[in-house]
Parts: C-alpha cells; structure tokens; sequence
C-alpha cells in the first residue's frame, strides 16, 4: 500500500469531472478525488498480485473499466457522502459521530464515510455491538488531513 506522502507527491490523473451545481462542487470534487486514490490503490495492489501470464493489454481494460464503475457508484452516493461530511463536520473537530446501522438512512451514512474517508486515511471508525447483531459506527474525521485534501483541490471545507 502507497505510504501517504507517496500519494500526496504523486500527480492526480486527469479523469473527466462532471460539472456539479455550486452548493455541491467542494463535495463532488472531494469525493472524485478519494475515489481515484482508492481506484490507484486498488490498481497498484492487483498488479502486484498478478501473475506473470496475465496479458498486460487487458489488465489494463479491466483497470479502465473498475475506474468507470467506482466514479459511477461515487457520484450516485454524492448525496450521503455530503450529509455525512457536514454531520461530522457540525458535530466538531475532534469528535466522533455515532450512526446506527439499525437505522437505514444513519447506514448508508456510515457507509459513506467508511469507504471514502476511513478507506484512504482521512477518518477513523470504532464499532460498537450494544446487542447482538446491532452495531454503532463511531467515526473521527482527521479534519486537518482532509482540508489539506481540498486546499490541493483549490476548495475551502
């Protein structure tokens, strides 16, 4: 796995960004760019594992086609990953958000911030089981981190 100053050295590739409305775009680009670094993880690790006898030409298909997939699945989530960002954000720095996974809506929540800011680093989560089968996602958002994300991307958060 790429070492944080590893990733923050190396330049963003240049996918196409949609234009998002303007009360969305700090969100939207924010999200873009966690999901290409997932995508560039991702990929480094599959052509590590790979075998020698895999043809390199549909590795790379296979890479161009998972990247569509994740920037899809993303900007479909747009709108939870907001929410979720400005919960932790109001709940303030340093503090940890609780989201039930009981409840549907405080899941996806959870999800949210799970798979695009505790996935690349820029949040922790500690899980609860107050009763069997029922969790509670505590998640800390590193905010120092994550603005320094966004002051690259030319946002303020």
């Amino acid at each position: 796995m790429l070492r944080e100053t590893e990733r923050a050295a190396r330049p963003r590739r240049d996918w196409a960004t949609p234009a998002w409305p303007d009360d969305e775009r700090v969100y939207a680009a924010l999200l873009d760019a966690l999901t290409r670094d997932l995508i560039e993880i991702a990929g480094t690790e599959r052509q590590i594992v790979a075998h020698a006898e895999v043809d390199p030409e549909e590795m790379a298909a296979n890479q161009e086609r998972l990247e569509r997939e994740e920037l899809d699945e993303a900007r479909r989530e747009l709108g939870s990953f907001r929410t979720a960002v400005e919960e932790a954000r109001a709940a303030g720095e340093g503090a940890e958000v609780p989201f039930d996974a009981a409840d549907p809506h405080r899941d996806e929540l959870a999800d949210a911030l799970i798979q695009y800011l505790v996935r690349p680093g820029y949040a922790a989560v500690r899980t609860e089981e107050p009763s069997p089968g029922h969790y509670v996602y505590h998640v800390q958002v590193d905010w120092p981190k994550l603005r320094g994300l966004t002051d690259q991307l030319g946002y303020k958060l």
